[in-house]
């Protein structure tokens, strides 16, 4: 089940810093430690452990392997403990002093205070143990510890035992991104779970009940399982996973087989040019224009969701436009009307290997607010994406910004769920809403774009005849729960 939709937090923080990122140190248990990963000196050990499963089932819903040998399997650990990007721990049972397993502290957003566990891999010996929870819980508390307000579990849908898993530990279910990814030459979904700061001691202090000797028999086993301890923690459960669109080899549902995708390119900096509207590659050019526009909202409402702003002249807002302006990603454009520049926006998260990319960084000054030039630009930039080989498109806010959670389901683009505690902005606690549209979705939702933006669907003074939502509300994949009393 999916726990009914909640307001948005957005309480300031205070005396909040963030957390550092995580260094190399023994994170020790009652029946495993956690090493830091040295591939020289756990490798061999880890490659015989793992190698236990001979066939390679444990590899299916990893990104990576199985590896044809201990020589390439040595290249993997050398590659993932040097890079900086993640933190990787080796599960080290006591009962035998042996490597028997690894997962990484990953995802590391100190800044926003949110981390994730993942890249997780059991050896058989370890796999269903207490010894493997512990190690996991360790790493989760350790992180918490740390500071961090947020830890991510994200999987594969179709992995019934990673998704177990992360309901046993008490992570809470809160979105399904399709088409996340193309892994091994397949569609991959990921599913995503967190715990936040505020639900964490609570299910401390439920896990180590559960390893408590007073949960044990006299020959080791549970007498509850950790889930009857973490059940009633959690906000929410994962639904059922789609169907398989294909089986492993050993009979594991998998996604759909995406035969012939090529890597699309990343976006470059061309202008488009549509009816009402024209995108330009923002440069310094357009800076004094925009901020003429932009000081039409006196007040500064427009900035009130954004991350950086309102400036408070020309020359700071010429500042930030030179800075973002040189950027690949995101990727900022003009939005020109009758050759006035009126506001920006931007292809961020540019993910071509997954096939994903983002619509975000928007910034609308009064004159361009609710005007089929904006809805147009929009259009424009989710056509260029699917034309040019993305198989999804994003749109993130503020949850509590509900006009832009509006725009996002009046384009079409599905709701998929809210990161609780996602980051910080100006202060404030960040809750993140997240909406996507997929490829096999844009040509319906293509269509009624243009029938919304033809000429016959706006009368001589220029209102709209039928309504944009009136059009994409029917080939929603899921609506916004937030938005529901509309």
């Amino acid at each position: 089940m999916i726990a009914p939709a909640e307001a948005p937090d957005v309480a300031p923080l205070e005396g909040w810093s963030p957390p550092p990122l995580p260094w190399r140190r023994v994170l020790g248990g009652t029946s495993v430690d956690v090493e830091p990963l040295t591939a020289e000196t756990h490798g061999a050990a880890l490659w015989q452990a793992i190698s236990a499963d001979a066939e390679g089932r444990r590899w299916t819903y990893r990104m990576v392997g199985p590896f044809a040998d201990e020589a390439a399997f040595m290249a993997h650990l050398r590659a993932i403990e040097a890079d900086p990007a993640v933190r990787y721990g080796v599960y080290v049972p006591k009962a035998t002093g042996r490597p028997a397993g690894f997962g990484a502290l990953m995802s590391m957003m100190p800044a926003g205070g949110s981390i994730e566990i993942g890249s997780i891999m059991m050896a058989p010996e370890i796999a269903n143990t207490t010894a493997s929870t512990e190690a996991l819980f360790l790493q989760i508390d350790w992180a918490f510890r740390l500071g961090y307000r947020r830890v991510e579990w994200t999987c594969d849908p179709f992995n019934a035992a990673s998704m177990r898993a992360a309901a046993r530990l008490g992570f809470s279910y809160e979105a399904l991104f399709r088409q996340a990814y193309v892994s091994k030459g397949h569609n991959r979904d990921k599913a995503v779970f967190a715990i936040i700061d505020r639900e964490w001691p609570a299910i401390r202090a439920a896990v180590r009940a559960w390893l408590s000797v007073e949960n044990r028999g006299a020959d080791g086993s549970q007498r509850q399982p950790l889930a009857a301890f973490t059940a009633g923690l959690l906000r929410a459960r994962a639904p059922e996973p789609p169907p398989a669109g294909a089986e492993s080899r050993f009979g594991q549902p998998l996604g759909a087989p995406v035969p012939g995708w090529t890597v699309p390119p990343p976006p470059s900096r061309e202008t488009m040019t549509g009816r009402f509207v024209r995108l330009e590659p923002l440069s310094l050019d357009h800076a004094a224009a925009l901020h003429a526009a932009n000081r039409e909202d006196a007040a500064g409402r427009i900035w009130d969701y954004l991350p950086y702003g309102p400036y408070a002249d020309a020359d700071s807002y010429r500042a930030w436009v030179r800075e973002v302006a040189r950027q690949p990603d995101p990727l900022f454009f003009a939005l020109c009307v009758g050759g006035e520049p009126l506001g920006v926006a931007s292809f961020l998260r540019i993910a071509p290997a997954a096939g994903s990319i983002e619509l975000g960084h928007i910034n609308l000054s009064p004159r361009l607010q609710r005007t089929p030039a904006a809805t147009e630009a929009f259009s424009m930039m989710i056509a260029w994406a699917f034309r040019h080989g993305y198989r999804r498109f994003e749109w993130k806010c503020n949850a509590a910004n509900r006009g832009s959670r509006r725009a996002a389901q009046r384009l079409g683009l599905s709701y998929e769920g809210v990161f609780r505690q996602a980051t910080i902005s100006k202060g404030c606690n960040r809750d993140t809403a997240w909406f996507a549209a997929i490829d096999s979705e844009w040509p319906a939702l293509e269509a009624a774009h243009a029938a919304w933006l033809a000429p016959g669907n706006f009368d001589a003074d220029g209102r709209q005849r039928q309504s944009l939502s009136t059009l994409t509300a029917p080939l929603l994949a899921r609506f916004d729960p937030a938005l529901a009393d509309l």
